[in-house]
């Protein structure tokens, strides 16, 4: 049995991702599931029964249509952080990388390229309906193919896992964002990702790549007018289309609360934002999982593993001979988009291929036989601000755009 087809048994592996720095931690299903994190990794990451070398898959988009996963490019090196984890715990890491140019022709492309390559797995570190052709050419081969920032749970299936936030969790999360605010008329501005499930808004308005600002702007003065004017905005859409709303609604002075969906936290979203002319020092709301950099700051073991992601994104950022996924520029140019969620990905799949290992010896499939892949848990997805401050966690460059930080709200 080859390593690439370890999760093709029949059966599946179990690894629960905490969604913040590698939280990986295994149970059997006959046993009582552990309701606290994992304690806090060093930085080194280390998997019991794992081969001397691992090599996985990385599908990345890096141009595409809005919504069709470029706007996870960058957010993809957190892949580079992992490998790296890994590697210095003695496990040699290879990521082989392939751009899908945001096709559904170009990702079952790149996932053959990848099968050919002999990977272990896949992380396919983009987003879109387009994702269709990876996931079919990885069931054709066999291969884990893993989910860290598609929302929808329509690609997933045999071999197939999402490992980020779905749909239903996101609607629920942000309904009751709005419900916990006391807000109980919100006018939807759809950019193109539709109306988020249990969000029921009082108005809605479309806003198609093109349209005129100033008549969205227009519209928008209307439903805060009269007896049954708006109390809050909320926007659904590629990341990119978001920050075109939030910059008309800034430099509107509008004053109603503005809530996003989690599209905004791409690093795409702050770079279109920026280069709009808006500001980063507004206070946006969304809702996601907490493992961006403010995480870091707590004492608890979501603080500790956020801590060490960040350690180890610094040292790979000082090392000058570390480039991107692609090869194309150096890490520390992109280091500070590196994500968490292509980060656990890689881990996950690492965890994945020492099962295989670990029973090699008698029988793998009795051995991995009452495993099973969790997937991400609902209650994760909390309620998020954004900050522009810098809490200097990040490596610095003369290159490097601003950010914004998103914390879990009170």
């Amino acid at each position: 049995m080859t390593k690439r087809r370890w999760i093709a048994l029949g059966v599946a592996v179990v690894l629960v991702l905490g969604g913040a720095a590698g939280f990986v931690w295994w149970r059997n299903q006959s046993q009582t599931p552990q309701t606290q994190p994992a304690v806090a990794q060093p930085v080194a990451i280390t998997v019991p029964d794992a081969p001397a070398e691992v090599k996985i898959g990385v599908v990345v988009t890096v141009a595409s249509k809005p919504g069709e996963g470029s706007e996870w490019k960058y957010a993809a090196e957190g892949a580079q952080v992992a490998a790296q984890r890994l590697t210095m715990a003695g496990i040699k890491v290879q990521l082989e990388t392939i751009d899908d140019k945001g096709s559904e022709a170009g990702a079952r492309k790149a996932v053959e390229q990848l099968a050919e390559l002999g990977v272990s797995g896949i992380v396919a570190a983009s987003q879109g309906s387009h994702l269709r052709g990876a996931v079919a050419a990885a069931q054709g081969a066999g291969l884990p193919i893993l989910l860290p920032y598609e929302p929808s749970p329509k690609l997933l299936g045999k071999l197939v896992w999402a490992t980020g936030p779905q749909e239903s969790a996101i609607g629920a999360a942000l309904s009751q964002s709005l419900t916990s605010e006391k807000l109980k008329r919100t006018l939807l501005i759809d950019v193109g990702g539709g109306t988020p499930k249990s969000v029921e808004p009082a108005g809605k308005i479309t806003f198609s790549p093109g349209d005129d600002v100033k008549t969205l702007i227009k519209n928008v003065n209307a439903q805060a007018q009269g007896k049954k004017k708006i109390d809050s905005i909320l926007i659904s859409g590629p990341a990119a289309q978001q920050a075109v709303v939030v910059q008309a609604l800034q430099g509107a002075d509008s004053t109603a609360p503005i809530f996003l969906t989690p599209d905004a936290t791409s690093p795409a979203f702050t770079a279109a934002l920026v280069d709009a002319g808006g500001s980063l020092s507004s206070s946006l709301a969304t809702v996601g999982p907490d493992s961006d950099d403010a995480a870091a700051l707590g004492s608890d073991a979501s603080g500790k593993a956020m801590s060490a992601f960040l350690s180890a994104t610094r040292l790979l950022a000082g090392d000058p001979q570390k480039t991107t996924l692609l090869g194309d520029q150096p890490f520390a140019k992109v280091a500070g988009a590196a994500d968490v969620r292509s980060h656990d990905a890689v881990v996950a799949l690492a965890y994945g291929v020492a099962a295989l290992e670990a029973g090699k010896s008698t029988d793998p499939q009795a051995a991995i036989a009452g495993l099973k892949l969790d997937a991400f848990a609902a209650d994760s997805v909390v309620a998020l601000r954004s900050s522009d401050q810098d809490l200097g966690l990040r490596p610095r460059t003369d290159e490097a755009t601003p950010r914004l930080i998103w914390f879990a709200a009170p």
